[in-house]
């Protein structure tokens, strides 16, 4: 049996990609280096939480409206504003605004905290206020569930939306991610909170998508002070990352009615073509 040149250059190409990745592996965090991580319990508030619930639905938004429209469709720096009271079955009190580059108009989402189940963990379910766009890109009916556990140290997160596509169609996409998190060793009163996982996306039904997820917080104190997320496009026709930059602060009301306190988180969301191995800017490192 012959072989043509172009399939043996093919099948020679495809042995040296696979020697040269082999090389290069992608490696987990070191804390895995022995095997599966302790399950060590994380300290987290409910407003904490339910920040944190938010942000990542954020970027599940960005990476519907990438995917619909492609990547470059939707580059550029979006402000994020989250205001969260951490009132359980109470969504109006716990809210997300992102609002794109040149425009007022804020894309709202809001987070509805369950009461917490002492053994099995706590429920949060995202519901998008009304039909927005995230820059040119219309989104409708995003809602997710979140669950996290009793140790605040896995979370998975499954949200879907209808998108308007390049075709000027409207498909539904469908978002999952699984996160571990995991505290790093306090530094005086410095702790590092981050987080690790995996991250798919469907398009009507059929995966096409597949996201790298970190993120790192800065908790002063015993408080989060700052929160990055990022996502990296690891499967799919061009690169793509989602990056949140976000400074935290508490803030008292000053309605003499309401003394609760009002957890909120201030920053930016980045979308661009950049490779996953790419480093971040040094604004964006904490």
């Amino acid at each position: 049996m012959k072989i043509s040149l172009p399939i043996l250059f093919a099948t020679t190409l495809g042995y040296s990609l696979i020697a040269q990745a082999d090389l290069v592996p992608l490696k987990a965090p070191s804390m895995f280096d022995k095997g599966p991580a302790a399950m060590t319990a994380i300290n987290l508030n409910n407003e904490e939480q339910i920040s944190l619930i938010l942000l990542d639905s954020a970027l599940d938004l960005a990476k519907s409206a990438a995917l619909a429209t492609g990547c470059e469709s939707v580059e550029g720096d979006y402000s994020v504003e989250v205001t969260v009271e951490g009132v359980n079955n109470k969504p109006k009190t716990n809210v997300i605004k992102i609002v794109s580059p040149g425009k007022t108009e804020p894309l709202i989402l809001n987070a509805i905290a369950e009461e917490p189940d002492s053994f099995h963990g706590q429920v949060f379910t995202i519901n998008q206020a009304k039909s927005s766009k995230l820059k040119e890109t219309l989104i409708s009916e995003f809602s997710g569930s979140a669950h996290i556990n009793r140790e605040l140290t896995l979370l998975s997160i499954q949200s879907s939306a209808i998108v308007l596509g390049q075709n000027n169609i409207s498909s539904p996409y469908l978002n999952l991610r699984l996160k571990h998190f995991y505290e790093e060793p306090k530094s005086d009163n410095r702790q590092y909170l981050s987080g690790w996982g995996f991250a798919s996306l469907s398009k009507e039904g059929f995966p096409v998508n597949k996201f790298w997820v970190r993120s790192k917080a800065l908790k002063t104190d015993g408080q989060l002070k700052r929160v990055v997320l990022q996502e990296d496009l690891l499967i799919g026709f061009s690169a793509c990352r989602i990056v949140i930059d976000s400074a935290t602060d508490i803030k008292k009301k000053t309605d003499e009615q309401e003394k609760q306190k009002s957890f909120a988180f201030k920053g930016t969301m980045t979308i661009s073509k950049s490779q996953p191995n790419e480093n971040l800017p040094k604004a964006n490192q904490i």
